[in-house]
């Protein structure tokens, strides 16, 4: 975690001295601007010592639900700088030779709207850095300390070693990608990674200016959401070490752009805008690196889930007594097609591939939902010859509670998709946002009746366009959200009409999309393919290509 070595080097910068790096100490911080992501991650870090000797650190980073400011949650709406956005404070030594500094936390805890919930994560990191340092300790022990000392920059050493010797079988070149924030404008999030021989280069120079705050993210954070895509695209077969990997990395940026901000510029929702879609952005680049590699095109992936949507609430619960949460069913999203199969659906998203969504009966007990459904969402995967991951929808109402007040609903690629495709391949979905105002969904209820569409539920309805959206949720209001899916790999015209059939069947693509995307004409009540149909549909389709095609331009997108 990179925002774990950025604010231990600032540690080490400033507080040799004063006050002094101990046995038993732990740090923590929540500084976008020395290493956290935003101001919602905290960062708790811890020296390790064998004997009076510091050897490594240790910690963790854990996003919380509420930590002070204006407005509840992550996102501070309205905000125009970093004054205006949750407070943030430079590391802290919070606990000092193994006693918790009470006037410290006392202060943490007074910001946050989510007390106890916020004092149990503390507790949290702070025993997991002990036990981490005991372990290394244990180690020491029993092997000595320079063995460990050794065994840790081995595998930097070796980490770098096989990732040098990956970059050289790749094809060397500059790919390029430009992909889109919005907020109050639209924000270009522009990359362009040149590989040479066994290095890379990741420039996002070109990147629109910063906002005000709210959507930047700060050059730290835009260094590990960079790492956080090589990861999986190249280093699937060799140990996680960024340390090892930045050797071979140069990251350029600059500052005042959107990710790499200039103080006192805001960054409360960097984690899914300014460094997601640096994440995202070289994700595409690598993709086609891979894609124009012959020893390699099996580990190609298009773009994972391109925009992450988050619900923040706040009110009172069924028990009475005050909640907030956040709703993160989105990161179930679709992951990219690959080179030879397709994305996974409900695969993840690529910042935390092995992450898990909370049961629906978890999400009931705990907040004052009652869901209607959350299920895998046909049309939501990129199209191609291998399609991307189908993803998550959802509908819930509020339940045994009037309403839920504070209703923060929140994502970028609401306009369009951040999932591109990749070979001819199409984009996925965007992420969608709808409330059903005033329905008749208690009487549906009441009668037996589940429904699982709009639809079917009578009431006014009210889309949201904008990337960001605070409203409300009554008793009888229904809300939905469709989220983003991934893209596909090649020509959909060129995917087996058995696949697609199968597709429909299984409800990953509807009967129209595979009619539209696919040129596959499906005879619904038989559930077969027409197969002189779909030879017309598909020469048809081709037949409009032509006619809309132009030449390709010299120096075009890479």
């Amino acid at each position: 975690d990179l925002a774990l070595t950025a604010t231990v080097k600032d540690i080490m910068r400033e507080y040799v001295d004063d006050p002094g790096i101990n046995p038993g100490d732990v740090f923590m911080s929540n500084d976008p601007y020395v290493g956290a992501c935003h101001q919602m991650d905290i960062t708790v870090v811890a020296p390790i010592f064998v004997g009076d000797e510091l050897i490594a650190w240790t910690g963790s980073t854990v996003h919380q639900i509420d930590l002070g400011g204006p407005v509840e949650g992550q996102v501070q709406i309205g905000a125009q700088s970093i004054w205006a956005e949750q407070p943030l404070f430079p590391p802290l030594k919070i606990v000092d030779r193994g006693l918790v500094r009470r006037d410290l936390e006392r202060e943490y805890l007074r910001r946050t709207r989510l007390p106890a919930l916020t004092a149990l994560d503390l507790k949290a990191m702070i025993a997991g850095c002990n036990v981490a340092a005991e372990r290394v300790q244990s180690l020491a022990e029993r092997y000595g300390r320079s063995d460990v000392v050794a065994a840790i920059e081995d595998i930097s050493d070796v980490t770098e070693a096989r990732f040098r010797a990956r970059l050289r079988e790749l094809p060397d070149g500059t790919f390029k990608h430009r992909g889109y924030i919005e907020y109050d404008t639209v924000y270009p999030v522009v990359v362009a990674v040149t590989k040479q021989d066994d290095s890379l280069i990741v420039d996002f120079s070109e990147s629109a200016d910063q906002a005000p705050a709210v959507i930047n993210c700060t050059r730290p954070a835009c260094v590990g959401a960079t790492v956080a895509a090589i990861l999986p695209y190249l280093c699937f077969d060799m140990p996680w070490s960024p340390a090892g990997l930045q050797r071979a990395i140069d990251v350029r940026t600059r500052e005042g752009s959107v990710v790499h901000a200039a103080w006192p510029a805001g960054v409360s929702k960097a984690t899914t805008t300014g460094s997601f879609m640096a994440t995202i952005s070289t994700s595409v680049c690598l993709a086609k690196m891979l894609a124009a590699s012959d020893a390699h095109r099996e580990q190609f992936m298009a773009t994972w889930m391109g925009g992450l949507f988050v619900e923040d609430v706040f009110g009172i619960d069924q028990r009475g007594e005050f909640f907030g949460a956040a709703i993160l069913d989105a990161m179930a999203g679709g992951s990219g097609a690959r080179s030879f199969a397709d994305g996974l659906d409900a695969g993840g998203f690529l910042d935390s591939p092995s992450a898990i969504i909370a049961n629906v009966e978890d999400y009931e007990f705990t907040y004052p939902f009652l869901y209607l459904y959350r299920r895998i969402q046909a049309d939501t995967g990129g199209a191609g010859r291998y399609r991307g991951g189908a993803t998550v929808s959802m509908s819930y109402i509020a339940h045994d509670v009037d309403a839920i007040p504070t209703k923060i609903m929140h994502a970028i690629g609401t306009m369009q998709p951040g999932s591109v495709g990749i070979a001819g391949g199409y984009p996925s979905c965007t992420n969608q946002f709808v409330i059903l105002r005033d329905t008749n969904i208690r009487d549906l209820l009441g009668s037996g009746v589940l429904p699982t569409d709009l639809a079917q539920i009578d009431g006014e309805l009210e889309v949201f366009e904008d990337s960001i959206v605070r409203t409300s949720q009554r008793r009888d209001d229904v809300y939905r959200v469709v989220a983003m899916g991934g893209g596909g790999y090649g020509d959909p015209l060129e995917r087996e009409p058995e696949r697609v059939l199968r597709d429909a069947i299984s409800g990953a693509v509807s009967v129209v999309h595979a009619r539209e995307r696919y040129g596959v004409a499906i005879d619904e009540p038989t559930m077969t393919v027409d197969e002189d149909e779909t030879a017309r549909a598909r020469a048809e389709i081709r037949s409009a290509r032509r006619a809309t095609a132009t030449s390709a331009k010299p120096g075009g997108p890479g």
